[in-house]
């Protein structure tokens, strides 16, 4: 992600690609382990930057995703 989502269509579209992203490949490729959890911090800078771009289903899925990298991470 080259710059921050600026408004709720941009965080819904961001979201939706770390998901493809992650279904489409192998969660314990370390490559695109590490795309996925960059995508995940600068969506994390974005929300302490103005919450309200995110809603309810977008940060409930951003959960998700980090979950999954944790129980698919190198010490799950």
């Amino acid at each position: 992600m080259a710059k921050p989502p600026a408004d709720r269509r941009a965080v819904e579209a961001a979201v939706a690609a770390l998901q493809e992203k992650l279904a489409d490949g192998d969660p314990e490729d370390a490559e695109l382990r590490r795309d996925c959890e960059t995508g995940l911090q600068a969506l994390r800078a974005a929300y302490r930057a103005d919450r309200t771009l995110f809603p309810p289903e977008a940060i409930e899925a951003l959960r998700e995703l980090s979950e999954l990298l944790r129980e698919t991470g190198p010490s799950a």
